[in-house]
């Protein structure tokens, strides 16, 4: 007696598969336990006069492996992305905080964003609320406005002569 592979029975158990993931994203998603219930009923169903190649099978398998790499390290990237996104504001809170009572150069903006002058003065608070600010004597700027800390000469470029007979 020969047992014939019966399609409508693999559509259904494939229907049923895709009508009760509860981990894909979305519904043409398969999870690795959609792949396996489709894999043991092809395996169930198959015509046993002609069954499935060996190398299929293998080929199905590798590839399924492949694609939970594939999964496992998008998983990997995406909770990476989070860390970096995590520790830039650490970051960014840190350098901010470590100005309170330095002073600073900020660059004066106009509304195209232009630089149309610069002020000095000390850092008197910092928000970290909407994006990180610094109160410098009082008046609130971004910390992208940040031009220089301390004491920095007008004339930053230097002649390296002047740089050699200052040290002989």
């Amino acid at each position: 007696m020969a047992v014939e592979f019966n399609s409508n029975v693999a559509q259904s158990l494939f229907n049923d598969a895709l009508a009760t993931q509860t981990t894909a994203q979305s519904n043409n998603a398969m999870t690795v336990d959609d792949f396996w219930q489709l894999f043991a009923a092809e395996l169930q169903y198959q015509d046993m006069t002609n069954p499935m190649d060996n190398a299929d099978m293998m080929n199905q398998m590798t590839q399924m492996s492949s694609m939970n790499v594939m999964s496992a390290m998008s998983d990997a990237i995406s909770n990476f992305s989070t860390v970096i996104n995590n520790l830039s504001t650490v970051t960014l809170t840190s350098y901010s905080t470590g100005l309170l009572g330095r002073e600073v150069t900020v660059a004066l903006t106009n509304e195209e964003g232009k630089v149309v002058g610069k002020t000095k003065g000390t850092v008197t608070g910092v928000d970290l609320t909407g994006g990180t600010s610094v109160y410098v004597d009082g008046t609130k700027y971004s910390i992208s406005q940040i031009m220089s800390m301390g004491e920095v000469p007008d004339d930053v470029t230097t002649d390296s002569s002047d740089q050699t007979a200052a040290t002989t």
